[in-house]
């Protein structure tokens, strides 16, 4: 699988970032820029995003997570601190829990973490069908329509913000929806697992409700720190 990545370099501790479904590498580009005075930063096209390889039949969850740490093991770093985005944030939970020696530290923004009830809805076929039509209609627009649209849906996006985030939503593979699942394993049977320390990043209204962030720091059994940090806006 060819893995599509981008890079500010320089000799500084490395910094992955790990995008959403639907987006690619560049979506991080303002926080890039800022991390970059500090570190070596690597934005990752995921498999079946971006500049990536498209997703083949036998594709999983997990391989993103495997990809990634073949990335590291290609570039020759050590340590880098993991943050993810969504189903970014799945996978540097999962590089954290089945390859604990990899990450110096993960940096989690509203991992797909849920109550068994939004579990099951979140999955429900008819939902995810819904979905998949919503993002296919996205798909059939102009750059500029969906620059459009995203200004009128998110007015304080900054112009650096929108236009990776435009042009992603015509790279990446329609296919992610029919093979994409969040419910195994859950954050209950993964968060016990990590060992590094973590930062949780939640959302006024994003998708990690307030008592599942406070669970989760009940079932942390690390000696490191779990952090959770809501922010509100």
């Amino acid at each position: 699988v060819s893995i599509h990545y981008y890079r500010t370099g320089g000799e500084k501790p490395p910094f992955i970032l790990l995008h959403g479904a639907t987006d690619n590498g560049l979506c991080w580009m303002p926080l890039a820029e800022f991390l970059s005075i500090n570190y070596d930063v690597i934005m990752v096209d995921a498999q079946g995003h971006g500049k990536s390889d498209r997703l083949g039949r036998d594709f999983q969850f997990s391989d993103h997570a495997r990809q990634v740490v073949e990335l590291v093991k290609q570039l020759g770093i050590s340590q880098p601190i993991i943050m993810g985005h969504s189903m970014g944030a799945g996978t540097t939970v999962n590089i954290a829990v089945e390859y604990p020696d990899v990450p110096k530290a993960i940096i989690l923004e509203d991992p797909a973490w849920m109550e068994p009830s939004r579990e099951a809805a979140a999955n429900d076929r008819q939902i995810r069908e819904d979905f998949a039509r919503r993002q296919e209609k996205i798909q059939a627009q102009t750059i500029e329509e969906i620059m459009a649209d995203g200004r009128r849906e998110n007015p304080t996006w900054s112009e650096a913000e929108l236009k990776p985030w435009a042009e992603s939503k015509k790279q990446y593979d329609p296919s992610l929806f029919s093979v994409l699942r969040i419910d195994r394993p859950t954050y209950r049977e993964l968060v016990p697992r990590i060992k590094c320390p973590a930062l949780l990043i939640t959302a006024e209204n994003g998708i990690v409700r307030p008592e599942v962030a406070a669970n989760a720091k009940i079932l942390w059994k690390s000696k490191h720190p779990f952090t959770w940090v809501k922010i509100d806006g």
